[in-house]
């Protein structure tokens, strides 16, 4: 994989607790809106390719840039300081080539 930014992910482990990494990445934000009876409805995401050891998993917490920041207290430390998105879905890409291998990682 080609990246063209670092990012910062913050990992929650089993025991509640979150670990800071850095990983290199493909950051690609996505502006939508959804328009309903109610009115309009920001649907904004990231699309993040990631290398494919990366650890990373659907309650996690994910920003664009080499972020020194360690949760800990609680996690609206985090939110109030960097507003990072949260993590929706994690797919490995683990076909192909070694190096179109990857992690695939949708945030909102």
């Amino acid at each position: 994989m080609r990246y063209n930014n670092e990012c910062t992910v913050w990992h929650k482990n089993p025991d509640g607790t979150f670990i800071t990494l850095h990983y290199p990445c493909w950051w690609q934000d996505v502006e939508a809106e959804n328009i309903s009876k109610t009115g309009k409805t920001d649907v904004d995401t990231a699309m993040i390719h990631l290398p494919l050891d990366a650890l990373v998993s659907k309650s996690d917490y994910i920003a664009k840039g080499f972020i020194n920041f360690d949760v800990i207290g609680s996690v609206t430390d985090l939110l109030k300081a960097h507003k990072p998105l949260k993590v929706g879905t994690v797919s490995t890409k683990d076909y192909g080539s070694d190096f179109m291998q990857h992690t695939e990682v949708t945030a909102r």
